[in-house]
């Protein structure tokens, strides 16, 4: 029996009894009324023909040798391909606690011996048609189950696309689960650690390249120095170019290691790219931490969860430094104080500057841990008298200060920041002022 109404195969009913002249009996019943008929003669056969020819009706005894009728059909509830066939218990006279015990072992109805024909083939036809429903749903339950289990994986996959372009971190910011959660003005402020990193000459660099190259350097680039963000805890919140702005909800610390791994890779990728005839390249990174809002801006038709606020400024102020003091690391005192051991790290303070349309000057300071070894070792020799220099440079003494630049200049130090303030020295002193360094890049 196929789907309502529509009659594929005839039915097949396994008749169970012990009596060969009953079974022969229902057999003719049921054959002349165009069923397909199965025999057994025990349960234990009743129970290997079901689960070997999964018949649309069985209709059972009660009294059987050995496992009796409701053994049988509590054998075949039990069973993971019988349990749905309808089973009908064939019996004399039963009492109310009998037939409990039949339904309780699995029986959905009765028929009284001596069978009647007609009672017979009525009820076997009605119970047909209740399987073929029942099978029918269940083939469209199933079918909708793979349905619905393919759109979730595709709907999965949509996600972890999402995930590529709004970080799950930025969403977990907002406290959202998914990208599916997120609205139009959603925001939250939150005190994080903001990194820029910048590629030096870059533009200089793309312009030998064809955009295929470009594409190409920028994502090995990119893979390369990503890894070393997300193992510190951060995560990358736009590309800017070259440039890369990443966030760190964990703070400073975590911010400055990941910006010291990522200096740290740049000559093994300038070894690799030796190995193809190409130019080696330099990095600068700034590193500020403050207070930010994170948010979602645009249309409902487009959106795009950004940062707002004058703590990511000034990280990319920062950043800009780095070019022209000459070195790679530049952090602002908020990410020194923040830091939970200062003395893990290696660094000195560099000048107070002033930012675009601000008034106040802002400490900042060059951490050259990620810096060559015996450059390193020379910023630490010097640091001390560097330092003094700078400090007397601030307070207006321009002459003491330019005695400490020169004598550090005379002990052969290499150093671009001693050049700088040496050069500002002797400009203030015909001044008579002293000029605090823009973070726009002047001085």
């Amino acid at each position: 029996m196929g789907a309502p109404g529509t009659q594929l195969q005839p039915a097949r009913v396994l008749v169970v009894d012990d009596d060969p002249q009953i079974l022969e009996i229902i057999s003719l019943m049921l054959d002349s009324a165009g069923y397909g008929v199965l025999r057994a003669a025990s349960g234990e056969e009743c129970v290997r023909i079901a689960i070997a020819e999964l018949p649309e009706i069985i209709l059972l005894d009660v009294q059987l040798p050995g496992m009796d009728g409701n053994a049988t059909a509590a054998s075949l509830s039990h069973h993971v391909k019988t349990r749905n066939i309808p089973i009908v218990m064939m019996t004399g006279l039963m009492g109310d606690a009998d037939r409990i015990k039949a339904l309780k072992a699995g029986a959905v109805d009765f028929l009284t011996k001596p069978l009647s024909a007609g009672e017979l083939v009525a009820k076997v036809g009605s119970l047909a048609r209740l399987k073929a429903y029942h099978d029918e749903a269940q083939s469209h339950r199933e079918e909708l189950l793979t349905e619905v289990a393919g759109k979730t994986g595709q709907l999965e996959a949509a996600l972890e696309a999402f995930s590529r372009f709004v970080p799950r971190e930025f969403l977990a910011c907002l406290s959202k689960k998914s990208i599916v959660e997120v609205s139009l003005g959603d925001q939250v402020q939150a005190d994080m650690a903001i990194l820029f990193a910048d590629i030096r000459s870059f533009t200089a660099l793309s312009e030998k390249m064809t955009p295929r190259e470009n594409f190409g350097f920028l994502n090995s680039y990119l893979g390369r120095m990503n890894p070393c963000i997300w193992e510190n805890g951060g995560y990358i919140d736009k590309y800017i170019g070259d440039a890369i702005m990443a966030l760190f909800p964990t703070g400073p610390g975590a911010a400055l290691d990941a910006a010291i791994a990522m200096l740290r890779h740049i000559p093994v990728y300038n070894a690799h790219r030796a190995r193809f005839g190409y130019e080696p390249i330099r990095i600068g990174i700034g590193l500020h931490a403050g207070t930010v809002m994170l948010g979602i801006i645009g249309h409902e038709r487009f959106m795009q969860g950004t940062v707002i606020s004058d703590a990511v400024n000034l990280a990319a102020r920062l950043e800009e430094l780095t070019k022209v003091y000459g070195v790679s690391l530049v952090i602002s005192a908020q990410v020194l104080s923040g830091l939970q051991d200062p003395n893990r790290y290696h660094y000195r303070f560099l000048d107070s500057v002033r930012l675009k349309g601000k008034t106040a000057t802002v400490p900042v300071y060059e951490v050259f841990d990620a810096d060559p070894p015996a450059q390193a070792e020379m910023k630490m020799r010097i640091r001390e008298g560097f330092e003094r220099g700078v400090y007397e440079y601030h307070a207006g003494r321009f002459a003491a200060a330019a005695a400490l630049f020169e004598d550090i200049s005379t002990q052969g130090a290499k150093d671009r920041p001693v050049e700088i303030y040496r050069v500002r020295c002797a400009r203030s002193l015909k001044l008579g002022a002293a000029e605090p360094a823009l973070a726009d890049g002047g001085t």
